[in-house]
């Protein structure tokens, strides 16, 4: 039995989550590498910052490219994943 989702809660769902885990995969392995050497170190506020950033890009790019393919519903999780992941990675990268 499929689970009957709305397309734009998983649209929302696929940008928050690949958003937070391209923000939270290099922030756990600084944090690994830190506590291996005896350091700590803390989430910073630019992390919050250009998680939030991505997460407005992300939906923007979202809200013009998904309505121009016709996606069936199971595949726009794991494509709207996928653009929040990218829209995070290229904020990372602007950021530093």
């Amino acid at each position: 039995m499929l689970i009957d989702i709305i397309p734009e809660i998983a649209t929302a769902g696929g940008l928050f989550f690949g958003c937070l885990a391209r923000a939270l995969l290099p922030f756990f392995r600084k944090k690994y590498q830190a506590a291996e050497a005896g350091e700590n170190i803390k989430w910073e506020g630019r992390y919050a910052w250009t998680l939030v950033f991505a997460l407005f890009t992300s939906f923007i790019v979202a809200t013009l490219l998904l309505p121009t393919f016709d996606v069936p519903p199971v595949n726009v999780f794991p494509l709207a994943f996928a653009v929040g992941w990218s829209a995070q990675s290229i904020t990372n990268m602007m950021v530093k």
